[in-house]
């Protein structure tokens, strides 16, 4: 979807009318803090636009935790998260603590402010890595193997930072595919307090037993699952640079 040239909503319009419920998702009234906070975050007005739908409003996506609306902010398009009224978590501060560390190793939208029930972040526009691997595409077995590749080191950035993203087995449901490559999303169930497993379950989340593993046996990218188990057990271990570049030779044959 290409968002140029649609037309924002302003805040106080929203603010008047039914579809308010959207900054306060699923309950019905925003409250005085969160019309604050979105005035001091700087947000005017927000976009129906976005492949998901909301109450009759388009957004860009829907999650456990938030949802997420492409909104106007300094002339921008930006993404806004809004915390649900009924998320586990009573803020958002943890994960932009997250997000703000995964930043510091080029990895995920870059957070750009936030407050108790927002986050404001980098607009990424892409598919879904799902939806791009169904797609009909022209790319060849090199730039496949390149995606894959960028997925990979971001989940290795991440162990090396002793960040872990808690939900990469599913990661259709967390990385957009941009004209740039992949990027992760979505880190509301991070920590830092468990022990990081992000290259060793995005690599079973890609390779084995999903719906993305039988979508990559045509392009040769089927490898043996023992082999690649006791790597992962070496990666495991001893989480360096070397043993992840030898997980990657297997991977692809290299």
């Amino acid at each position: 979807m290409d968002s140029t040239g649609l037309t924002a909503v302003s805040v106080a319009e929203i603010l008047q009318s039914p579809h308010q419920r959207l900054l306060a998702y699923p309950g019905d009234v925003v409250g005085c803090d969160r019309i604050s906070e979105l005035a001091d975050l700087g947000v005017t007005a927000i976009y129906d636009w976005g492949p998901k739908q909301v109450q009759s409003w388009h957004c860009l996506g829907l999650g456990y935790c938030g949802l997420v609306l492409l909104v106007q902010c300094q002339g921008q398009q930006i993404a806004l998260k809004v915390r649900r009224t009924d998320a586990s978590h009573a803020s958002l501060a943890q994960e932009a603590s997250m997000l703000t560390l995964a930043n510091t190793q080029q990895v995920g939208p870059q957070l750009l402010g936030h407050s108790p029930n927002f986050l404001l972040m980098d607009y990424v526009m892409g598919q879904p890595l799902l939806a791009w691997l169904q797609g009909t595409h022209s790319w060849t077995r090199a730039t496949l193997q390149s995606h894959l590749t960028q997925l990979l080191w971001q989940a290795f950035q991440l162990d090396q930072v002793g960040l872990d993203h808690g939900n990469l087995r599913c990661v259709t449901a967390h990385s957009i595919v941009t004209s740039q490559g992949p990027v992760l999303l979505d880190f509301s169930s991070a920590s830092t307090t468990r022990r990081p497993a992000n290259v060793t379950t995005l690599t079973q989340g890609l390779f084995w037993g999903t719906t993305i593993a039988p979508l990559l046996v045509p392009h040769w990218f089927h490898p043996d699952i023992q082999p690649c188990i006791e790597r992962l057990r070496r990666y495991k271990h001893h989480p360096t640079t070397e043993s992840f570049q030898r997980l990657l030779d297997l991977l692809f044959d290299r």
